[in-house]
């Protein structure tokens, strides 16, 4: 279906490298084959990164979004708040889910993604605030509604079981979905980190050897509607 040139995309993230760690290759190869793609960041922010033993101004994460997606070819982004790092939490999760809402209202998708639930406190809100807002509603309908994954998934309890699943074949865009990564300079890691850019495509060789691709990204699927 990516390759129709038909699909209105959107993507809702938590944090800035979160787009490229669960659907860089779905963004890069939907924009290379036409369809419009929106990339929604859920939060950012000044925040002290110890792996790096300093600050990280919010200009910088900005900036690494911007160019991690003109990257990958989307130029369709937003940001809900840019002062709420690590602190999604602290929001009433009404002014989340009116924002979804209006996202939307307003862009209307035929597939939206979402993050998988996790215990990152921004991940899990964000979550449930989508959940909220793709609640059933008359006259709107999605092709496809489905959860993108990123290695730290593995630190997950209770795994998710009542759930589709979905892969894409990402062989032709795996390095641009690397690539991509490599333009969040200061989210990077030691290689065999679980998000470094070295591990990030050993993830996507692993789950193209459970269906048959040299490289894919998975996702939970939970709903699809076909006319």
């Amino acid at each position: 279906m990516l390759e129709s040139g038909k699909e209105r995309i959107l993507v809702f993230v938590p944090h800035a490298d979160d787009e490229v760690l669960g659907c860089g290759g779905l963004i890069e190869k939907a924009c290379r084959y036409n369809n419009t793609v929106k990339v929604v960041l859920a939060s950012v922010g000044n925040s002290f990164f110890w792996h790096r033993e300093q600050p990280v101004s919010v200009n910088t994460r900005k900036k690494e979004f911007y160019k991690a997606l003109k990257y990958l070819g989307c130029t369709n982004w937003d940001i809900m708040f840019d002062d709420k790092e690590s602190i999604l939490d602290t929001l009433p999760k009404k002014e989340i889910i009116t924002k979804i809402d209006r996202y939307l209202l307003e862009f209307k998708p035929t597939m939206v993604f979402i993050p998988y639930p996790s215990f990152n406190q921004d991940h899990q809100v964000l979550y449930e605030a989508c959940m909220a807002g793709l609640r059933p509603v008359p006259d709107r309908n999605y092709k496809v509604i489905a959860m993108y994954e990123y290695p730290l998934i593995v630190w997950q309890h209770p795994k998710l079981t009542d759930v589709g699943e979905l892969y894409l074949d990402i062989s032709e865009t795996v390095d641009k979905k690397v690539g991509a990564l490599r333009k969040h300079k200061s989210q990077l890691r030691e290689p065999r980190h679980l998000i470094s850019p070295e591990s990030v495509k050993e993830w996507a060789a692993k789950r193209g050897m459970e269906v048959g691709f040299a490289y894919a990204e998975k996702y939970y699927l939970l709903r699809a509607t076909f006319i």
